[in-house]
């Protein structure tokens, strides 16, 4: 959506994060409004600049992760003060009486991350319930976690992540890495805790976790759902498999999926592809899937396709 009037974009821009008042900073004669929503996952992604100086005054009823990919932008929020400029990155935490100031050259990329998600990826970590309310300092990323975070950002904004639709596996992967990502790296009231040492659990639940894997690698599980269904901790089930398996979870479920990807390659099914495989057993990004399955077997996934369809013609 392009617009000059504030009334619209204010609606607009509601439906997609909350309510929310707009004041139009000096004479606001370069009122421009460039709204953008992708939804490559659950979660929408939005571009938004006003092309004017405004002042945002907003309760946020979901957590939002703003970059600022030009301009600078500035934020107050129960006595708390944040600046962030081109290239950086601010979280807001649900549940805030909020401040924003945006310069005329703001342009910002915001991810909403639900909050029941966050909430629920963070007991899943503890391996308990949450006693407090999750809330995460208002302040920019590290630069550690800022690349990590445009790395995401610039593939679901490439053109092969915005015009292909997720399958639901990729989706839910995707989902969850984002909510570890800001957990892991991005101080909030629990960060202590997830620092702390966590027992391994024994190999009879590894092998477990392995077989449940391996029978429901077609549906679009996560580690969490599978650390989840055994009653431990994701740290604990991280902990079981580098200490018994030398390898992660996500490793071992990786490989299921390759070989998954490769049953379906050696099918020859003329109406697919190497990327449709690929999306269909979870992985997000074409290019690294194929660096996987050469490692894993030793050829470009497009020569088992080719090799499945010579046979399947002979047949």
């Amino acid at each position: 959506m392009r617009t000059c009037d504030l009334d619209e974009a204010v609606e607009a821009v509601a439906r997609v994060f909350c309510p929310h008042t707009v004041v139009i900073e000096g004479s606001g004669s370069g009122l421009d409004v460039r709204l953008e929503v992708q939804y490559p996952t659950s979660q929408p992604l939005v571009q938004l600049s006003y092309g004017a100086g405004v002042r945002i005054d907003t309760h946020f009823s979901q957590s939002l992760v703003m970059h600022c990919a030009r301009g600078s932008a500035s934020t107050r929020r129960e006595g708390q003060a944040a600046d962030w400029r081109q290239g950086q990155t601010v979280l807001f935490a649900a549940g805030h009486e909020t401040q924003l100031l945006f310069d005329p050259d703001c342009v910002q990329r915001a991810v909403r991350l639900d909050m029941e998600r966050l909430e629920a990826q963070c007991q899943r970590l503890i391996g308990r319930p949450l006693d407090r309310p999750l809330r995460f300092a208002l302040r920019p990323f590290s630069d550690e976690l800022e690349q990590a975070w445009r790395r995401a950002l610039t593939y679901i904004h490439s053109e092969e992540g915005g015009s292909l639709a997720f399958a639901p596996a990729v989706r839910a992967a995707f989902d969850e890495f984002l909510a570890t990502l800001v957990l892991h790296h991005h101080p909030h009231t629990f960060s202590e805790e997830l620092a702390e040492s966590v027992p391994s659990p024994v190999p009879g639940l590894v092998r477990q976790a392995e077989r449940f894997m391996v029978d429901n690698a077609d549906r679009p599980i996560t580690i969490s759902d599978v650390a989840e269904y055994f009653g431990v901790s994701l740290r604990s089930l991280q902990a079981g498999f580098r200490d018994w398996r030398n390898t992660t979870p996500s490793a071992f479920l990786r490989q299921v999926r390759l070989h998954r990807a490769r049953d379906a390659l050696l099918l020859g099914d003329q109406a697919s592809n190497v990327t449709s495989i690929a999306l269909d057993n979870g992985f997000a990004h074409v290019g690294r899937f194929s660096i996987y399955y050469r490692r894993a077997f030793g050829e470009a996934p497009s020569v088992t396709l080719r090799r499945g369809r010579i046979s399947a013609r002979r047949r």
